[in-house]
């Protein structure tokens, strides 16, 4: 085309140069130039109808190559399975493509959301592709730009192709069964109990198409697939509560914890995954399943009942052996404790500071930073002499001077550096330990090199307490002290009613053997009567939410975490209640929840769906510039959300 051009403009040069020249001679020379003049016209006749012809040719061409590259167009768009619709203002079918009129799809004159109602996502731009099924094809939709035409890809071959390798993607798991191994009992008895115990679980497996590879005698490996997976997920993995009812029946603690780890091609990092599941499951309580997909949050099922406490204390041993040797390669300790300690906390950091100390180690106690409960610091203040002259008690700061690269920090009662009064130390500390009974977390917020925390305990008192008789009497406490721990003790059992075993009992007897006074624990656990009456206030706040579930909430006073904990201890004590929750004012910007629940009730997954924490029957959390009303309403969702059977 561009030739044919270039021609023309030569030719019409090359005549009005020819009419140029004759124009010259007839001019200079008068010669007779009528011959030249009858060529020039039948030139430029010539030319004129060499040009006509030219765009005719052209113009048909032009419509030849738009019909063949409509055409192409058409069967380009048939071939890649792609359909147009265009609609009006009133969102009505006005014109469909090819593609739907093949396959029997008559939907002109129809409203597109009466005829895909999840079109009303791309039509108010929210997404911006979206996949439907129409008999039973399924289609990518996407809108065009600043028009009302919508484009329909059929990706049918595609999607269940990626629906089929997702479905068949790897998914290990493990499954311990708890406490088996402690069960005293001769090994015939421990033989004929444990094939007992595993023929429902082995049963289950088989049904699901699960392979599975025993690694101990307590342990069993899976191997599975997403499609699998899914089907146990659905069955809410029933097999928690088959083995529940073996182990009532046969008169066994025993419970199941298991893992799943999904989403990743890697195994090595499945099996990574799927073992720091078992062990999350473990310190949460056992009885329940813990699930990850790489790269997503922990997801837990199960956990309805309260963590089993273990008789074998060769993990106190172990535990004990490890802690004395990092004590000894110190330069010095720091413990700290969680905001607002109660005499749980402050009690095992005083204890632990005592078993310190008796390495000949410099201890320093993070308690003027954080807060303290009002009964605790009362406690501390009229036994000022005894606390000041054996320890050190200190502020954050003042912790931070003496932190240096050898330095050991211990984080006692709470195991969460956004929890801990001290924070700002665990963000340059080199060497943690934690040591806990709180339900694990999914995730550290700190790298410790030593991790005790055994959701069975009814206290961390307890924990610690346990590594005294390793120590070969070496500890150093008086009755002050040990009357503080048994405070700790006495308040986190809810005066014994709550996670207490033999071992809670034998931990007292401890205590009593160092002068623990069970009257003077009464007397630092007397509070004022200003404090009698905010919890008398919080109780006749309270409405039944549901049947069994009660909830309570201040008002626009300021109530101490205590007096919270307190009046939703009381409340549970009423017949045919399974649940309290206590919402109140902790200071200026800060509100928090309480959570007290029996009989089966999980208050701890509740708070986790609002992101707190705790046990399966003490659970709460404290949140920042938030209202009473605000935290009421998301609560009654987790409440939901838990009632429904949401994970």
């Amino acid at each position: 085309m561009k030739n044919i051009r270039n021609f023309i403009i030569t030719m019409s040069l090359i005549m009005v140069l020819l009419g140029l020249v004759i124009f010259a001679l007839y001019w200079l020379f008068d010669i007779n130039v009528i011959a030249m003049v009858i060529v020039y016209g039948v030139c430029v006749f010539v030319l004129v109808a060499s040009f006509i012809f030219i765009n005719k040719w052209r113009k048909d061409t032009d419509r030849y190559s738009e019909v063949e590259l409509d055409r192409s167009i058409d069967e380009a768009i048939e071939l890649a399975q792609v359909g147009m619709i265009v609609y009006n203002e009133n969102h009505e079918v006005t014109w469909t493509s090819t593609l739907f009129k093949e396959r029997d799809i008559d939907v002109i004159g129809q409203k597109l959301l009466a005829w895909i109602p999840e079109l009303g996502d791309i039509l108010n731009g929210d997404l911006e592709r979206i996949v439907v099924i129409i008999n039973e094809h399924k289609y990518e939709v996407t809108k065009k730009d600043d028009a009302s035409v919508l484009f329909f890809k059929d990706i049918t071959v595609n999607y269940d192709l990626q629906e089929k390798i997702a479905s068949e993607a790897p998914v290990f798991g493990l499954i311990n069964f708890d406490n088996l191994d402690d069960l005293i009992a001769s090994d015939e008895d421990i033989s004929s109990l444990s094939n007992d115990l595993k023929l429902p679980v082995l049963e289950y497996l088989k049904k699901y198409g699960v392979t599975y590879k025993t690694l101990r005698n307590h342990r069993l490996f899976l191997v599975l697939n997403e499609k699998i997976y899914h089907r146990l997920a659905d069955d809410r993995f029933s097999v928690l509560n088959m083995e529940r009812k073996v182990a009532r029946d046969l008169k066994v603690p025993v419970t199941l914890s298991m893992s799943f780890a999904r989403g990743s091609s890697d195994l090595k990092e499945l099996d990574e995954v799927a073992t720091s599941l078992l062990d999350l499951a473990q310190t949460r309580g056992g009885d329940q399943v813990a699930v990850r997909k790489v790269g997503e949050d922990v997801v837990y099922f199960g956990g309805t009942s309260e963590a089993k406490e273990k008789s074998s204390k060769v993990q106190v041993r172990v535990m004990t052996n490890t802690l004395k040797d990092l004590i000894n390669r110190s330069s010095n300790v720091i413990i700290c404790g969680h905001l607002d300690a109660d005499a749980d906390c402050v009690g095992s950091a005083i204890l632990m500071a005592d078993i310190v100390q008796s390495f000949k180690k410099e201890a320093y106690v993070i308690y003027k930073t954080g807060g303290i409960e009002a009964r605790v610091a009362d406690a501390i203040k009229q036994n000022e002499d005894n606390f000041n002259e054996r320890h050190h008690l200190v502020s954050i700061n003042e912790a931070i001077n003496h932190l240096d690269q050898n330095s050991l920090v211990i984080m006692v009662d709470h195991h969460s550096a956004a929890q801990s009064n001290g924070k700002e130390l665990l963000k340059e500390a080199k060497r943690i330990v934690i040591i806990d009974h709180h339900r694990r977390m999914a995730d550290f917020d700190t790298n410790p090199i030593l991790t005790y925390i055994e959701a069975s305990a009814s206290s961390t008192c307890e924990l610690v307490c346990e590594f005294i008789p390793y120590l070969m009497g070496r500890v150093s406490i008086t009755p002050i002290e040990a009357s503080l721990m048994y405070l700790g003790v006495l308040i986190d059992t809810n005066r014994f009613r709550v996670r207490t075993g033999a071992r809670t009992f034998e931990v007292l007897k401890t205590l009593r053997q160092y002068g623990a006074d069970p009257m003077l624990v009464e007397k630092f656990n007397e509070e004022p009567y200003e404090l009698v009456l905010k919890r008398s206030k919080l109780i006749r706040s309270s409405y039944i939410y549901k049947d069994g579930i009660i909830i309570a909430k201040g008002d626009a006073d300021i109530y101490p975490r205590s007096i919270i904990s307190q009046a939703s201890d009381t409340m549970l004590q009423t017949i045919g209640i399974k649940a309290v929750f206590v919402i109140a004012s902790i200071s200026k910007d800060e509100v928090a929840i309480s959570a007290r629940s029996k009989d089966g009730f999980n208050v701890q997954m509740v708070m986790e769906k609002m992101n707190g924490g705790g046990h399966m029957t003490a659970a709460g959390l404290q949140v920042k510039d938030r209202s009473i009303s605000e935290l009421e309403g998301e609560l009654h969702e987790a409440i939901e959300g838990y009632l429904q059977g949401e994970n």
